[in-house]
């Protein structure tokens, strides 16, 4: 298993009759299984997961299987029915069809597998009703069946023939009825998810019976409190689960009141949420008793009273939602204690006073929102050192004062909503540093002064509300640059002059603008023409090619370039894109689950493969909403491949560049680990570059290089914290529909820390692109890059791999062409090069004029 085979399964297997154990795991074999294989009745384990397969299987398998005992199908393409005979495989103690495309109902005879142990097949198409007769399977120890279309109800004695049952997993299908009491007579339940259902009925009351019980996940049904009482008495029961780490009862119709004993929970608590769960009444202090906690949410309930200084106690939370209820008084300086709290949500209640000033002590705060309650004052300058944030909603409030330079300070911001204060002063200029921006929303205030021509800056933002305050002066032609820009309002200021004509402007309306009456030249909005005297002579535009990471490549590296500079200045003229432009539009991200993704790409067919490797494969897929997306999913058995999820999760997620791949949303459990980008029409550069059938002008591969060199700028040098990619190479450069060059796959990149030049790494890059100094020692620095970069740029230019079969002892593809230069420069560039000008091989010297 796990040998990288490819190719078909073999039918000779079958004549292997003593076979007792086969394993193919992982690898990359195709087509479908091969019956004969289940014919050979010495057969005890079969493992053939993980590898691609496709079709149906056997309708009689199971009938010659007499030894059968395990069998692995899990993670494939399989389509049709659930065989019918293999019940008949009566020694069978665990059977995995999880992700594969069975369809169909659950065989009822399954309920004579009386050695069942373990039953999978989670994320397929199943529907019907769970056979009553497998609740009857004494063995039984795991059932996993979330993400299918089963229904009906459960047995009202479930759990009364299932002493030996420790985990179901019944969540995302359509299940109704009530949960049966008499679950809780499985004493051995470490884990119960019936998430995401049309249960109704009352939360049984004895459930701390289940006195290993791990893992409780009620959300997203219509279960309902005792009847007749008013606190949420089964939690008192719960106080008997001393190992519950996940408490989670959101989205349920509760209607009740927390009681005093949920300080009572298990110290290991971890998880607890009910929001939306129409909870009433304060928050008990004993809340603050459960030490461990890291998620606390109690969102869009009816909780009164104030926030107990008691939470202070819970010294490991990392998020608190309370967004949504009527809590009033000011926020405690206990919770401000709270070292590791990442996101704190209080908006829509009745919070009055100032905003606390020891709020600078929060410093790992990503996410706040103080939203649409009563704070007021000004906002403490400690605030605006909490350099981590990356969500502030300020909006709806009564702060006043104005916003100071510091604000540039929070360079990780995607959104910032100051909306419907007293604010005064002007917009600092500081705020064009916010890179990361994506939505700016000053609206009903009362700033002044003009709007900042710094905001030119803000290179991927897509909402930009201005409106309804005392701006005075010109729109900034600038502004025109903002190519995300999607949503633009400057309305009810004192803004004059001539409105700017393309951009966002080209489509703006007069709701945008109205409100200024000194404004003039768009006669199709309902403005006056500008006089002849008042036009502003347009600012010429400046070219933005900065290429400083080429600085410390070899000089005759340096020297090919300028000569196919000035050849180009010569031959043909072209206009370099802009780098704070882009041209395809940004997404947002969106909740995608793995249904979609799977219907999405045919079952994650072989037909929708764009690329594949040994950490993950590369889907074509057509979203719901009718988006062309990349999938691309991560080989969960690959010894790397969830450090380098996270990784390229974390850099995609923060990074904004219009030559970086950008990341439209994520798809992540236990077993799977997906992301989806944006879809890049004309593959990779490496792909493009060894065609036969593309011809590529110098100028074409001058702008893949201007492009992924912009990105290795942003990258090194602009972000907050440098980003080491350390696997900068043809492969893993895009390109998009206008042939815009984009930098993707970051799952091995690097973040260095602060004034950290540095990082070590045991993961190296691709042999040939590696720089020397990383393969020896395994220390990174951004200096590696500009070396993989200048290998690219050989490769571009040449058209040789450094992998080349040529390059072999001593010779690499650096040395290959310095040895060429300056005798034989030509004999090393790709002849394609010249076929514009007819350029002979004269010695390799450059064209002249």
């Amino acid at each position: 298993m796990e040998n990288d085979l490819e190719g078909e399964i073999p039918e000779e297997l079958g004549n292997l009759d003593s076979l007792k154990l086969l394993a193919l795991r992982a690898n990359s074999l195709t087509g479908s299984i091969p019956p004969p294989i289940f014919n050979i009745s010495k057969l005890q384990i079969v493992d053939i997961s993980v590898i691609g397969l496709s079709g149906k299987l056997p309708q009689n398998l199971g009938v010659r299987l007499p030894n059968l005992e395990r069998l692995f199908l899990d993670s494939n393409r399989i389509t049709g029915k659930i065989p019918v005979y293999l019940s008949n495989a009566s020694k069978l103690t665990h059977l995995f069809f999880t992700e594969n495309d069975l369809r169909g109902d659950l065989p009822n005879e399954f309920g004579g597998l009386l050695n069942l142990q373990w039953f999978e097949f989670e994320y397929n198409q199943i529907s019907g009703n769970i056979p009553y007769s497998l609740f009857n399977i004494s063995s039984l120890q795991i059932l996993k069946t979330r993400h299918n279309y089963l229904s009906g109800n459960l047995p009202h004695d479930l759990g009364k023939w299932l002493p030996n049952l420790q985990e179901i997993f019944l969540s995302h299908n359509q299940f109704r009825g009530e949960i049966p009491s008499s679950i809780c007579n499985a004493t051995k339940l470490t884990y119960l998810e019936v998430a995401n259902n049309s249960f109704s009925g009352p939360v049984p009351q004895m459930l701390g019976n289940l006195v290993d019980l791990e893992h409780l996940n009620l959300q997203v049904n219509s279960l309902v409190n005792n009847p007749g009482s008013s606190h949420l008495d089964f939690l008192n029961s719960l106080v008997n689960c001393r190992n519950l780490q996940y408490l989670i009862l959101e989205s349920n119709p509760l209607n009740g009141i927390i009681p005093e004993s949920i300080g009572n929970l298990s110290r290991n608590l971890k998880v607890f949420t009910a929001s939306s769960c129409e909870i009433k009444g304060s928050i008990p202090q004993e809340l603050g008793n459960l030490s461990s906690l890291n998620y606390l949410g109690l969102a869009n309930n009816g909780l009164v009273g104030e926030i107990p200084s008691s939470l202070g106690g819970l010294q490991h939370l990392e998020r608190l939602y309370l967004t949504g209820n009527k809590l009033e008084g000011t926020i405690p300086a206990e919770v401000c204690s709270i070292k590791v709290l990442g996101i704190l949500h209080l908006g829509e209640n009745k919070f009055s006073g100032s905003i606390p000033t020891y709020i600078e002590k929060l410093t790992e705060l990503i996410e706040v929102s103080f939203a649409d309650n009563n704070f007021s004052s000004t906002v403490p300058l400690g605030l605006w050192k909490l350099v981590k944030l990356g969500g502030l909603n300020l909006s709806k409030n009564l702060l006043d004062g104005s916003i100071p330079t510091e604000v540039g300070n929070l360079k990780a911001l995607n959104i910032i909503d100051l909306s419907s204060n007293n604010f005064s002063g002007e917009i600092p200029n500081s705020i064009g540093s916010l890179q990361m921006l994506l939505t700016l929303d000053m609206s009903k205030n009362n700033f002044k002064g003009s709007i900042p021509d710094t905001l030119s800056n803000l290179i991927v933002l897509d909402f930009l509300d201005l409106s309804s305050n005392a701006l005075s002066g010109n729109i900034p032609e600038s502004l025109e640059s903002l190519k995300d820009l999607k949503f633009l309002n400057l309305s009810f200021n004192r803004l004059e002059g001539s409105i700017p004509d393309k951009g966002v402007f080209t489509n703006i309306t007069n709701q945008s603008l109205m409100g200024n009456t000194n404004l003039c030249g768009a006669p199709n909005l309902k403005f006056p023409s500008c006089p002849a005297h008042s036009g502003r002579s347009r600012r010429p535009r400046r070219l933005s090619l900065v290429l400083k990471i080429t600085v410390p490549i070899v000089a005759v590296v340096l020297l090919l370039v300028i000569c196919l500079l000035v050849w180009i200045s010569f031959s043909r003229k072209k206009h370099v894109k802009d780098p704070t432009q882009t041209d395809s539009p940004r997404m947002g991200h969106r909740i995608i689950t793995y249904h979609e993704l799977s219907r999405a790409t045919g079952t994650f067919s072989e037909s929708s493969v764009l690329g594949s490797g040994s950490s993950c494969t590369v889907y074509k897929a057509e979203l719901s909403d009718g988006t062309i997306a990349a999938i691309k999913v991560f080989n969960i058995q690959f010894a790397n491949a969830l450090k380098n999820f996270d990784t390229e999760c974390e850099v995609l997620s923060n990074v904004r560049h219009r030559n970086l791949v950008k990341i439209i949303s994520t798809c992540s459990n236990v077993d799977f680990k997906a992301m989806v980008l944006e879809y890049m029409p004309n593959g990779t550069l490496d792909k493009w570059l060894y065609s036969q059938n593309n011809y590529k002008s110098p100028v074409e591969r001058l702008d893949v290089l201007i492009d992924v060199a912009l990105a290795m700028e942003y990258l090194h040098h602009e972000y907050m914290v440098p980003i080491v990619h350390c696997d900068l190479k043809p492969s893993n450069v895009l390109l998009d529909e206008d042939m815009t060059a984009r930098v993707a796959d970051f799952g091995i990149a690097k973040i260095l820390g602060t004034n950290q030049q540095l990082a070590q790494t045991k993961t190296l890059g691709t042999i040939g692109y590696i720089a020397p100094e990383y393969g020896l020692d395994g220390h990174v620095s951004t200096r590696g890059d500009v070396y993989s970069f200048g290998i690219l740029l050989l490769e571009i230019f040449t058209k040789k791999r450094p992998t080349d079969d040529m390059f072999r002892g001593d010779l690499n593809l650096h040395q290959w062409v310095n040895r060429s230069f300056p005798g034989a420069l030509a004999e090393v560039l790709d002849s394609n090069l010249f076929v514009d000008i007819g350029f002979i091989k004269d010695g390799g010297k450059c064209p002249n004029k």
